[in-house]
């Protein structure tokens, strides 16, 4: 099973010795890491700032963004809302995984998450407000893949990598 957690939305960088933590995580007590885990940061609604100013990040904590500003979704008691939040962008990796899955239902969760991995779209080198103070930073500083989860790409990646 791939679990898919959101980062959480205190802007703030999840770094080992920041003394900032998100749980549950996918790192345990011994320092090894869950290997069938994502942690998703939210990217904004403009991609010019990639990184949404709420996110939690870090180069080694957070795997990949997914939109997660702005979204417009069901509200609880009916209706529809627009909202922020890690919240909203880690269902859209779960969507992206579900999607996959449909189609390569012989793929294991280590091999999904390698595929959402791999085909998340790069802006590694492009500049971004950094979450929390807005500093200028390359967005590849914020999270594992410096990316954005692609759908398109996440198919394309697993049609080569299955032979489909």
């Amino acid at each position: 099973v791939l679990l898919v957690h959101a980062s959480g939305n205190d802007g703030k960088d999840l770094e080992p010795g920041t003394g900032n933590r998100n749980f549950p995580s996918a790192f345990l007590n011994d320092g090894a890491q869950a290997p069938v885990w994502l942690e998703i940061g939210a990217s904004a609604d403009d991609l010019t700032a990639l990184a949404a100013p709420f996110s939690n990040y870090g180069q080694t904590r957070v795997d990949l963004f997914a939109p997660g500003a702005q979204v417009t979704s069901l509200a609880p008691g009916g209706g529809i809302q627009t909202a922020d939040g890690t919240s909203f962008a880690s269902p859209v990796v779960a969507g992206v995984a579900a999607l996959v899955l449909t189609y390569f239902p012989d793929l294991t969760a280590e091999q999904l998450r390698a595929i959402i991995v791999d085909s998340a779209t790069r802006y590694a080198g492009a500049e971004s407000g950094r979450p929390g103070d807005g500093e200028l930073v390359r967005f590849g500083t914020l999270s594992v893949t410096g990316g954005v989860v692609n759908a398109a790409e996440a198919v394309r990646l697993a049609m080569e990598r299955t032979g489909s």
